[in-house]
């Protein structure tokens, strides 16, 4: 059984990134439209990465290892309020996310990717309030690391993106 929620109301977006309507999760994306992800990666103040590995009962790709949180945005969210909610749901971080955080915007075949990066230089894994259901555990980890434990398909430059996330959020 899936923990994630199907029932799950999204913008629907086009190629330009316009809201077209709304669009229940367990139903088919109609031809042509996106709804829009998030990607958060979180970094400390020596540059290390925290990613998390995937819950066992999740849709798409359970028990991986992953960016520090993610998700769908919801109806009416932005990215960065979808990011915001996304980590503090996940991870239990409060982090004040906005456009400026934004360092990448992934299309694929029916959704948008909007990647953030952020840096806490005092982030301790080991203090995170984990949502169980989602998140099995957490590793702060060098780039190096991440990008061998990284996986996901349509995804195979991890290093490249790292730097690009590092760039964001050290600025």
């Amino acid at each position: 059984m899936t923990t994630d929620k199907l029932d799950e109301v999204w913008d629907l977006y086009d190629a330009a990134l316009r809201r077209w309507g709304t669009q229940r999760r367990g139903d088919a994306m109609p031809a042509g439209f996106f709804h829009l992800t998030v990607a958060v990666w979180v970094f400390d103040g020596s540059g290390r990465v925290l990613i998390q590995r995937r819950g066992h009962e999740k849709l798409n790709q359970p028990d991986t290892w992953d960016v520090a949180a993610g998700g769908s945005a919801l109806r009416g969210e932005t990215g960065a309020q979808a990011a915001a909610r996304e980590l503090h749901e996940e991870l239990g971080l409060t982090v004040p996310l906005t456009a400026a955080d934004r360092f990448a915007t992934d299309w694929y075949r029916d959704w948008v990717e909007q990647s953030f990066a952020v840096c806490i230089p005092d982030l301790d894994a080991a203090t995170l309030r984990l949502q169980a259901t989602e998140v099995a555990t957490v590793a702060l980890v060098p780039p190096a690391v991440a990008v061998a434990r990284l996986t996901r398909p349509g995804h195979d430059n991890w290093a490249a993106v790292l730097a690009r996330a590092w760039t964001k959020a050290g600025r």
